[in-house]
């Protein structure tokens, strides 16, 4: 019983669980997990993700030991550190009307066909924030579950989007979209870590918050 139990130990202090919203997970957990991989081959990964308050909660719970989530991002029994900052821009198709121009006010917006995520997404919730409920409630709002779908759908020159920098870093650079800057709005987005509150990490849990 107690080889099975410091195996058991060993084990969980070798295993990366971590929580991770969406974005993160698709836009920059891969180059993350590589460089996390090349220096602890030996150990294990397990990966959930789920929409904003998920992943703090899975902390919470214990399900998971970290998280990597996007702004606002707050619980009360864990502690949440920004480790990166990024920009929401507005995207359009490379030949659609706005393509020429060196940035969009914000309440410009409002009049065209626009896609978001979903709520209880970290994206919706900043959208939200910037344009108003309100604006969000029109006929001309689109929602789609994956910002992968937003961003095709720009592509088509169906309408336009506001999508965090880091998730179009590809397609501005093949040339497929174009990210203008949001004028006359804070458009700021800040990426953060949470874990429980007074309670130390493991070290494959360490091991990836000394690479952030």
């Amino acid at each position: 019983a107690t080889e099975a139990a410091r195996a058991a130990a060993g084990l969980a202090d070798r295993t990366l669980r971590l929580g991770a919203g969406h974005a993160l997970a698709t836009y920059l957990l891969p180059e993350l997990l590589g460089s996390y991989r090349a220096l602890y081959p030996q150990r294990l990964v397990r990966i959930s993700v789920g929409n904003a308050a998920e992943p703090l909660e899975q902390v919470a719970s214990g399900a998971v030991e970290l998280a990597l989530v996007g702004s606002p991002a707050a619980h009360p029994q864990l502690d949440v550190t920004p480790f990166m900052h990024d920009q929401l821009v507005v995207i359009v198709a490379p030949d659609a009307e706005w393509a020429a121009r060196d940035g969009i006010p914000a309440e410009e917006l409002a009049g065209r066909v626009f896609f978001t995520r979903e709520p209880g997404s970290a994206l919706h919730a900043s959208v939200e924030g910037i344009l108003g409920a309100a604006a969000l409630e029109s006929d001309n709002v689109i929602l789609l579950g994956e910002t992968e779908a937003i961003k095709r759908s720009v592509e088509a020159g169906l309408g336009v989007a506001l999508v965090q920098g880091i998730a179009v870093e590809r397609e501005v650079a093949q040339g497929n979209l174009r990210a203008l800057p949001l004028r006359g709005a804070d458009n700021t987005r800040t990426y953060n870590y949470a874990r429980r509150a007074g309670r130390a990490l493991s070290a494959a849990a360490e091991g990836l918050v000394a690479l952030l």
